[in-house]
């Protein structure tokens, strides 16, 4: 992997090898996570994908990705900690892997930037008809969030959760923002966000990180270095006030409840994430894990239990489905598996078991270039630029000292029950 600085607000990473067939590129902007903006730069990806100025139309632009092996480039919309990331991925052939495809590279690079500056307008602003199409979508996907209930609980939890912070926010605004979108609108978020969004760029594939660097300076415009925005993420060490229970209904047949953990200050960018790793693996985040050997199978109090540990924010969730009547029963039963840790219950197998997993899952991604595009993303944003292999490495030498530390470091914040009353 390699890192550089193309110019003001501009980075490029790069990972190069021979290992796969396909390359993958990202060009992607950086920006404040909810706010006023938040449904606008929700929609501006895909509206920015229906066409260029050399292709103005879905048709158009279909053709020119099947002319070039049959390369695909989708938008993107996603959340890194603190910071919402929209802009563009895609995966193509590695032209060193097939005939006569000699500047294949540069060719996506090209779209990529005209995608993000170069886009058909109308009348100086984006078309109606592509705006009006994308505002529907969005306004469905937003209604559609509650249709995977699953989902939902632990989106709805952070909400709940971080309210007052930026991680609270949807990635994807609010329905009444969406309802307003218009192209007049669209288009002055879309010159706020190039003039503010700082640019993260990414290559997976054989070729050299210079001849990546050149194709991406040459294709992209200058940028001012003023009023750029600076991605950042706060990180809660502990619940700000008491415990809160919030408990809502849906037409859903099952219930889901989602218990949400400050991690002490343990995060990507403080205190020791890879015993966090380690505790949530063998908390909850694997078959052989205290939440699905107890709750789920032993038990038999829950349809399925796991932890996750969002690292870029310092947040541990555990989720589980369960019968309306449990609630009660499974949430002491997770948190008295919390206290078993907290208390050093944990055998020198668990600890193994939770050190294989993590190694075999990090080992993993790097046999799959979206995931370490994914990985990379947001190692930038945070600015650690650990390498996998580093990891693995260290987490190699934690204690199980360490792994008590981290579960004594964790503090119960929010409990949400989705309390489903379908028939």
């Amino acid at each position: 992997m390699t890192r550089k600085k193309l110019g003001a607000g501009i980075g490029l990473t790069c990972v190069t090898t021979p290992k796969f067939k396909r390359a993958v590129l990202r060009a992607a902007l950086v920006l404040p996570l909810g706010g006023p903006d938040a449904a606008l730069r929700a929609a501006l990806p895909h509206v920015l994908r229906r066409g260029t100025v050399r292709l103005p139309d879905l048709r158009a632009f279909g053709a020119a990705l099947d002319e070039m092996y049959g390369a695909r480039i989708e938008a993107m919309v996603s959340k890194e900690g603190d910071n919402l990331v929209i802009g563009f991925l895609s995966d193509v052939i590695d032209e060193k892997y097939a005939s006569g495809a000699e500047g294949l590279t540069e060719r996506v690079v090209r779209l990529l930037a005209d995608l993000l500056y170069d886009p058909y307008v109308q009348d100086g602003v984006f078309s109606p008809d592509y705006t009006a199409g994308e505002r529907v979508n969005l306004m469905d996907r937003i209604a559609a969030q509650k249709n995977d209930p699953r989902a939902y609980a632990p989106k709805r939890l952070t909400e709940l959760m971080c309210e007052g912070e930026a991680f609270g926010q949807s990635v994807l605004g609010t329905a009444a923002q969406a309802e307003r979108i218009t192209e007049q609108k669209l288009f002055a978020a879309y010159q706020r966000a190039l003039s503010e969004g700082r640019m993260e760029l990414f290559y997976c594939g054989t070729m050299p990180p210079d001849t990546i660097e050149e194709l991406f300076l040459k294709a992209l415009p200058e940028r001012r270095t003023d009023n750029l925005y600076a991605p950042h993420t706060e990180v809660v060490a502990q619940p700000k006030n008491e415990v809160r229970e919030v408990t809502e209904e849906l037409p859903v047949t099952q219930g889901k409840l989602s218990m949400g953990f400050r991690t002490g200050g343990n995060s990507l960018t403080g205190g020791d994430p890879l015993a966090y790793w380690m505790f949530q693996v063998l908390y909850g985040g694997s078959t052989s894990a205290k939440l699905f050997l107890n709750v789920r199978e032993k038990l038999s109090l829950c349809y399925y239990a796991s932890a996750q540990f969002i690292s870029a924010k310092g947040l541990m969730i555990v989720n589980s489905g369960i019968e309306n009547d449990k609630y009660e029963v499974t949430k002491r039963e997770i948190l008295h598996q919390l206290q078993l840790c907290r208390d050093g219950d944990i055998s020198a197998d668990e600890i193994e078991n939770a050190r294989r997993t993590l190694i075999s899952a990090w080992r993993a991604m790097l046999d799959e270039p979206v995931q370490l595009e994914r990985y990379w993303l947001a190692q930038a944003i945070a600015g650690t630029m650990t390498q996998p292999e580093e990891r693995i490495e260290a987490v190699q030498t934690v204690t199980q000292e360490r792994v008590i530390a981290a579960a004594n470091a964790t503090a119960l914040d929010t409990v949400y029950f989705l309390k489903g009353v379908g028939k």
